[in-house]
């Protein structure tokens, strides 16, 4: 403690005349339009600069899980599209198609995909959100949803023109009817607790039902964001209380939200038209 004091002493003059600077500048910065502006914008592009070189790194990381996961979702693609295994046909009432269809004159492309990096993410607060290097300039508009190979990640929320920032799953905010396959269920409503990132909870299913571990939990055709079929998740317990009439569900999350890196932003072609039919009818023929 003495040897610190002796050395305060001895540097005083130099550490008052820093204080000073420190004070200077920050008073400049605070009250001076022109500085405080472009201090602003230089601050913004030099940490937009640091998570771009952060992302670069983890993705570099992560190429190994990247590509099995990329192999994973093209087999996935594969089954779905069908195209080596039956002939045209007139279109089907179905609503998923992949923009890969644009080159079939018969099916109409109901969702049109932009790929994106996530270059920052959080995961351990109430409201966590991601920013990915897509912005307007690219086609991404707020609403649309956000898929990786794995499973949902969210809603874009805000844009700029080469940057979007997004909700994730892991929000209080966010929300989502789920389909569960298996039992041709689309009931509930899925949220995050804000405990574990791994897991969220299914609420408000009847407690008829019935859930068993195990099942898997996917998007519904019932959202106008997310396409069907996009995993969620699988269910990792299931408990009901006597005076409660849902069931308390807890669901394993299908996305990894510790790796994310590569992601796919959703476009529904046709949502403007589906909304339009969504509105309340105020006037009924007599």
């Amino acid at each position: 403690m003495f040897i610190i004091l002796q050395w305060l002493k001895r540097n005083s003059y130099p550490l008052l005349a820093l204080l000073l600077f420190a004070f200077s500048v920050n008073q400049i910065l605070r009250f001076q339009i022109y500085q405080h502006s472009y201090y602003y914008n230089s601050s913004v592009s030099f940490f937009r600069t640091i998570d771009t070189w952060r992302s670069n790194v983890l993705s570099y990381l992560n190429l190994k899980v990247d590509n099995e996961n990329l192999k994973n979702e093209n087999l996935i693609l594969r089954s779905q599209l069908g195209i080596n295994k039956s002939p045209l046909q007139t279109f089907r009432d179905t609503s998923y198609y992949d923009s890969i269809s644009k080159a079939l004159n018969h099916y109409k492309v109901v969702y049109t995909y932009i790929p994106a990096n996530v270059i920052k993410n959080t995961y351990n607060s109430r409201n966590n959100y991601f920013i990915i290097d897509q912005g307007s300039k690219q086609g991404i508009e707020d609403g649309m949803a956000v898929i990786c190979p794995q499973g949902i990640v969210g809603v874009i929320i805000n844009t700029s023109e080469n940057y979007a920032r997004g909700m994730s799953v892991l929000n209080s905010k966010f929300e989502i009817t789920p389909y569960l396959p298996s039992i041709e269920l689309r009931q509930g409503v899925i949220g995050w607790s804000g405990m574990d990132y791994n897991y969220v909870e299914l609420r408000e299913v009847n407690r008829t039902e019935q859930i068993k571990k195990g099942m898997t939990v996917v998007t519904s055709n019932y959202s106008s964001i997310f396409p069907p079929n996009i995993p969620i998740g699988k269910v990792h317990s299931v408990s009901l209380k006597n005076k409660s009439n849902f069931h308390q569900i807890t669901l394993k999350l299908a996305t990894d939200f510790n790796r994310l890196n590569s992601v796919y932003c959703v476009k529904n072609n046709y949502h403007i038209e589906i909304d339009s039919l969504s509105n309340p009818i105020l006037d009924l023929p007599k």
